[in-house]
């Protein structure tokens, strides 16, 4: 997350690839997810400029990914080189890479050239349907061209970040539209063939949108923190509320007296964007949202997972949407028991701004960073003063609606969740009415302000009777208590400086917080996102308060006459809101006017890319979703009005042209998943092409600043990039593309905007694939290698040879005793005249911040190998050679989770003084680069091949990792750990090529509570016994997750916990329970 500062800122059934069966799915959206193309340039990377760094090696990989089928479904991991392969293809055919609506009679798509007239509709192969299906173009005088220059990292571990940079230049010519004819085969994927161009695919589906949510969810999921299931990561920030406590002033944080932190309290709730803090501005928001589109849309809303999105066979039986406004709820409850029921003392966003931007790691490893200034769990800060009436508002909007809708799931849930709705709606009444107190006779202390307050992140939210209107909306649709309707629409001068129209007007509200601008609910050109829900506040008063007239007249207490007039208010503003976001574009919706004449009626947009006005340059996508939504929410609310045919005081009460607005947000929606300068679809995990280079840490370890703990580029499903208005057509980044944040940054904000567009096109169809999986990927959710490995290459110095050794542990623990073996060839005579000495001249030890400092032990190392000559690996005789294998032991000593040590070796030559071999530093007399532990290998029936360690420059080793040497041994305590040594010195290895067999479970104890995340589906059952064998309980569960409470435990210290499935141990694990 960077700075932003804003001026406001199913019912019908998807058939069977087969006429027979459902799909066997991998995902609820596998029709949508990304495919290999038809074919492969082996040739593709000759393109792409490597010498952009100093590295060595940067493109080593097959020229034709190993995985390439063409049509196929893609993996969920590739090196991002074979994605930004795909992406130097921009295709002269532009569709919407997820696919069209059944009722869509327009289904747009482009084609960009000199000339083109006619196209087909071919199958996902390419080849022609059975009844040949073709259409014409439309030609336009339109131009336009496109060029995209992604220049790609490695880490930023070094200073030397670069991997390649490659120039895409896309096809230049006129836009000619094509719309694919209504009697195309759907429920399949489909392609457009001009010519010998063939496009990416897509489906037609009334289902579409509906898996297109199904995928935006699971970014919620993978913003989840704390120990939540998250699909994408482990428990992560699992210590939050134990860092200090501090307060906002001037939008800097000082230390708040008088408040203890309380670690664990406030695990839960959202990251922000590519970063790990948990901001109130975007949490509010989000919550706020989800819980408004399920209120609004309850039918849309399907239960098509489990809390972890992971699953999709079981489900939980909670419709989807609902379930992740209630992780934000969660939240929210912690923060108000941490308060111990104050308010104002609400902790609500966790994490500094600084620090916490120190770091590039993935989630569930930053609690245990201990260095200063890398954002661990000592500086994630706990943050008092971030509620004001806005935010405040918003969090009693999201409890109040699922104080109602979550009744039926959890009633305890649920009234806890009136309870804080109504004291925070009291809080933030009080705040915006400049009172100096709330709750009877409580102060304000840490907020001060009702709005235009700010943190490091977030400036900009300068208003609060949005948020409050929208409060007011959940709470009457909670209670039904008149106060919430007169405080909604009736109270004149409910806050300083509220002014009302003396004469009634279509969109003057008579009173109440949506008399707020010119007496209605007006955002005056800002975009909706985070510091803006007007057009939620509006679109919630119609859907759960005015819609239905029986609801609204007994239920909520309006009269009639009271109905009417906001209907045509509500009405009025939208219309108002939409022109004021406009722009300049000269295509155009004309809606009926309301009475503020100053406000245009006139919804203009650019008719080509169907863009309007943003209010940020940056992440333009996000705030474009805004204005998407606003779009399809008036659409939605105008065809509810023409369907009931509703008569308006004043205003036209026809004309409102729903279906036309409809189109407009379906039409850029179409924009955002393919019908764009770049030929790709802006979601992730979505379409067949996509970016590679987001700025999120836990899916791109291009950003990654420590040595350890390596991952691979996993695309972060359902997030949407920022990218660039279409009006400049050159992405040309002035740093790595994954560095400029502006563009490559994924929020929560926009994935809240996104998904709550995609809800009023969704249709609620739960029927479109089996639950069902064949071949699911079930491996845990760490990506980590859980090894300790060792990785090597060679150089030169004054005529020595020279070994950078690396010893990294990308285990979950500290591992002790460790001892690396280094096998070499020798005559017994060279051995004795001291032909072999190695010797220690550098130790570097490297933190899990990325620090390094000289090895605390560096002197004991250096005394233990010279002192260690080396000792002879026995059945190694070479009869021809005269040589045996001989190991030289280095002991290493203990390396922590996460970090690396890094060893210069010398391999000398020196003279034997009072029996012991003193090196005069001079070339060794055997040639050991040519020996085991750093020669080439060929694979075998028991080991790997190997290409044998490099010859580098010295400092080579600075700008990138070396290959790692399956051929140096690593022990601990006598286990093996790591490597292949010659004769049986790796006998009691398990398995091959893997030299450490992975746990099928993994656990982690945390304030007494073991934490489980295994790799297989099923049940299971934990059991934690004493160190003498004897069970002191069993607990069983279902999935691949569960905790267990070991608070109860009669025993404290060390213990033994295991994890078994059908008889079979999964893994064993010591554990301490204090």
């Amino acid at each position: 997350m960077h700075l932003k500062n804003s001026t406001g800122v199913i019912a019908s059934t998807l058939a069977a690839l087969s006429a027979t069966a459902a799909i066997a799915a991998t995902t609820p959206y596998d029709l949508i997810r990304p495919t290999w193309p038809l074919s492969w340039d082996a040739k593709v990377f000759e393109n792409f400029d490597t010498t952009v760094t100093k590295k060595i090696g940067v493109l080593n990989i097959p020229a034709t990914p190993a995985s390439f089928k063409a049509g196929a479904m893609m993996p969920d991991t590739l090196d991002q080189a074979y994605l930004d392969a795909i992406n130097t293809k921009i295709s002269p055919i532009r569709v919407n890479q997820a696919g069209y609506l059944k009722s869509d009679t327009e289904r747009q798509f482009y084609f960009v050239g000199t000339k083109a007239s006619e196209f087909e509709v071919v199958d996902a192969d390419g080849k022609s349907l059975s009844t040949k299906i073709t259409g014409t173009f439309t030609a336009t005088e339109t131009a336009t061209k496109s060029d995209w220059t992604i220049i790609a990292g490695t880490n930023a571990a070094t200073n030397d970040q670069q991997r390649y940079k490659v120039e895409i230049t896309g096809p230049e010519g006129n836009i000619f539209v094509g719309k694919i004819p209504q009697n195309v085969p759907t429920e399949k994927r489909l392609r457009i063939k001009v010519g010998d161009e063939i496009s990416s695919t897509f489906i037609v589906s009334d289902d579409v949108y509906t898996m297109v949510k199904d995928a935006s969810l699971k970014f919620f999921g993978i913003q989840r923190s704390g120990n939540s299931e998250s699909w994408f990561h482990g428990p992560s920030h699992t210590k939050d509320g134990g860092g200090k406590v501090v307060v906002i002033e001037s939008y800097k944080s000082v230390a708040a007296e008088g408040y203890t932190s309380k670690e664990g309290a406030l695990q839960g709730g959202w990251y922000d964007a590519g970063d790990h803090l948990k901001e109130s501005q975007t949490q509010a928001f989000a919550f706020a949202a989800l819980a408004v589109m399920h209120a609004t849309n309850p039918a849309k809303d399907v239960d098509h997972y489990a809390y972890n999105q992971g699953e999709f066979v079981k489900t939980d039986d909670v419709p989807d949407v609902l379930r992740e406004a209630k992780h934000g709820a969660d939240f929210f409850l912690k923060a108000y028991e941490f308060a111990k029921g104050v308010v104002d003392d609400m902790p609500v966003s966790v994490g500094n701004f600084g620090s916490d931007h120190g770091w590039w790691g993935r989630p569930e490893v930053q609690d245990y960073v201990t260095v200063t200034g890398r954002g661990g769990s000592a500086e994630r800060d706990v943050r008092l003063g971030e509620l004001g009436s806005n935010i405040s508002g918003e969090i009693a909007a999201g409890l109040a609606i699922l104080s109602k809708d979550y009744a039926k799931y959890d009633k305890k849930f649920a009234d806890s969740c009136l309870v804080v709705a109504e004291k925070m709606y009291d809080f933030a009444k009080a705040l915006a009415q400049g009172k100096d107190k709330y709750d009877g006779d409580k102060p304000f202390v840490n907020n001060k302000r009702a709005a235009g307050w700010g943190s490091p992140a977030y400036q900009g939210n300068n208003e609060f009777t949005d948020d409050l209107a929208l409060a007011s909306v959940a709470l009457l649709y909670a209670t039904g208590k008149k106060d919430y309707a007169d405080d909604m629409i009736r109270v004149k001068d409910l806050f300083p400086k509220q002014s009302i129209r003396d004469t009634i007007c279509a969109g003057c509200f008579a009173g109440g917080w949506f008399a707020a601008d010119a007496s209605g609910m007006l955002k005056n050109g800002k975009n909706t996102s985070w510091a803006n829900a007007h057009s939620f506040a509006l679109y919630a008063l119609y859907k759960l308060i005015l819609a239905d007239k029986t609801k609204a007249t007994s239920e909520y207490g309006l009269t009639e006459e009271e109905r009417l007039a906001a209907i045509e208010d509500c009405l009025a503003d939208m219309i108002a809101n939409l022109g004021d976001v406009s722009g300049t574009g000269t295509g155009s919706i004309v809606l009926p006017k309301g009475d503020i004449g100053w406000k245009q009626n006139t919804v203009s947009y650019d008719p080509i890319w169907y863009t309007m006005l943003t209010d940020q340059a940056w992440i333009f996508n996000g705030y474009q979703a805004g204005n998407i939504f606003e779009v399809l929410a008036y659409a939605d609310v105008a065809a509810d009005i023409e369907k009931q045919g509703v008569t308006l005081p004043a205003m036209a009460s026809t004309g409102l042209k729903a279906s036309e607005m409809r189109q407009l947000g379906i039409n850029q929606l179409n924009y955002l998943f393919g019908i764009n300068p770049w030929d790709i679809s802006f979601v992730y995990g979505v379409g067949d092409k996509n970016d590679a280079h987001p700025f999120h840490r836990a899916a791109n370890p291009e950003g990654k600043n420590m040595p350890g703990l390596a991952y691979k580029y996993n695309a972060p499903v359902g997030a949407l990039v920022g990218w660039q208005d279409p009006a400049t057509t050159s992405m040309n980044p002035d740093r790595l593309s994954w560095e400029n944040f502006y563009i490559s940054e994924v929020t929560l904000n926009a994935a809240t905007l996104l998904t709550s567009a995609l809800t009023l096109v969704s249709n609620g169809g739960s029927d479109y694939y089996e639950k069902k999986c064949d071949n699911c990927d079930t491996t845990e959710a760490s990506p980590f290698s859980n090894e300790v490995y060792a990785a090597a290459y060679h150089y030169t110095w004054t005529d020595m040879d020279m070994f950078n050794i690396q010893i990294f542990n990308e285990t979950m623990k500290d591992v002790d005793s460790v001892v690396a073996y280094v096998y070499f060839d020798a005559t017994e005579e060279d051995i004795d005249a001291c032909g072999a000495i190695f010797d220690e001249d550098l130790c570097q030890a490297y933190d899990i911040a990325g620090f390094n400092k000289p090895c605390d032990n560096d002197s004991e190392i250096r005394n233990y190998m010279r002192s260690n000559r080396p000792v002879k690996v026995e059945d190694t005789y070479n009869k021809d050679k005269k040589t045996y294998t001989w190991a030289q032991a280095i002991s290493v000593g203990t390396i922590g989770f996460g970090r690396k040590l890094r060893f210069d070796i010398s391999i000398s030559s020196g003279t034997k003084v009072d029996g012991k071999c003193e090196t005069l530093r001079t070339p060794a007399k055997v040639k050991v680069t040519d020996s085991w532990s750093f020669t080439a290998h060929s694979e075998s029936k028991d080991a790997p091949a190997y290409d044998g360690a490099p010859d580098w420059d010295k400092d080579q080793g600075d700008i990138q990792q070396a290959p790692q040497d399956p051929y140096i041994v690593i022990r601990s305590k006598g286990k093996l750990l790591w490597g292949y040594g010659p004769g049986n010195t790796t006998s009691d290895r398990v398995g091959f090529v893997k030299p450490v067999e992975i746990a099928k479970a993994r656990m982690q104890v945390a304030k007494n509570k073991l934490y489980v995340l295994a790799s297989a589906q099923g049940s299971k059952t934990v059991k934690i016994f004493d160190m003498l064998g004897n069970q002191l309980m069993a607990q069983d569960f279902y999935g691949t997750r569960t905790e267990v409470n070991l608070a109860k435990l009669p025993h404290r210290g060390a213990l033994i916990a295991r994890v078994v499935q059908n008889g079979k141990t999964l893994a064993t694990q010591s554990i301490k329970v204090k």
